[in-house]
């Protein structure tokens, strides 16, 4: 189909021509974001109208699944493109996680990084937290540590999921907590460790994969520094010689 067949403005249309698009089926050659850095194209605006379109004709050319685009991932498109807001702040307009929003533009459009729309945006600074929302946000921290530990989980990736910043997290944790990220993220992974020690006959490295650490040197180290023993003392020690503060970790 050729582009001037399509339902667009002549705004569109000259920038279209300019860059040498004169077929829909030349739109998959591009890369959308280089499109985007095009002076033809920086405002978005003229890509914006082409993409709903397209849409309207059921082509998504510059889809990584080929999947049509539902209303929610064109608005986000218009958003990030157009309007250049964060991701963080179109998550919180369209009701998903800032990973989820990086995870669609780049599925639906293949666009990563920052638009020019989003540099020409000045900063905002974020408002403060209410006490509440602190309280909140340091809860859905644990709660990501609680579910997810056995990965190689960062504060950057927690920070993402729970839609803030890592600073914002670390002032939640030293608010609320009684220790820091890493510390609660450490400790949550060795009390499982203990619990699988005992409960099942697997070989330590196994058991260190399974609580999220990558090297069984690592696991090692970490279980001594709170245990006092290495995993295999602390496996063959009898129950009754174990410390108190052990069998509590244990049960918990």
């Amino acid at each position: 189909m050729r582009v001037n067949e399509l339902a667009l403005s002549q705004a569109v249309l000259p920038s279209l021509a300019k860059a040498g698009i004169h077929e829909t089926g030349q739109l998959a050659e591009y890369d959308l974001g280089e499109l985007l850095r095009r002076p033809e194209f920086r405002s978005g605006v003229q890509l914006y109208e082409l993409i709903r379109e397209l849409h309207r004709h059921g082509l998504t050319p510059f889809s990584r699944s080929r999947r049509i685009h539902g209303e929610r991932e064109l608005e986000m498109f218009r958003l990030r493109a157009v309007e250049g807001l964060t991701l963080a702040q179109i998550g919180e307009q369209v009701g998903v996680t800032t990973e989820r929003v990086r995870q669609l533009l780049k599925l639906h459009f293949g666009l990563g990084g920052r638009t020019p729309a989003a540099k020409r945006r000045p900063p905002v600074k974020p408002r403060p937290l209410t006490l509440s929302e602190r309280r909140r946000l340091y809860r859905l921290a644990r709660l990501t540590v609680m579910r997810s530990y056995h990965r190689p989980l960062t504060l950057e990736e927690v920070a993402r999921t729970v839609s803030a910043s890592p600073r914002q997290v670390q002032r939640a944790y030293a608010e609320f907590g009684t220790s820091t990220f890493h510390d609660d993220l450490s400790r949550r992974r060795l009390d499982e460790a203990a619990r699988l020690l005992l409960a099942a006959s697997i070989p330590v490295s196994d058991v260190a994969r399974r609580v999220g650490y990558r090297q069984a040197s690592h696991f090692a180290r970490a279980f001594w520094r709170r245990y006092g023993l290495s995993p295999s003392e602390y496996r063959a020690r009898p129950f009754q010689a174990r410390p108190r503060e052990q069998e509590e970790a244990i049960a918990a």
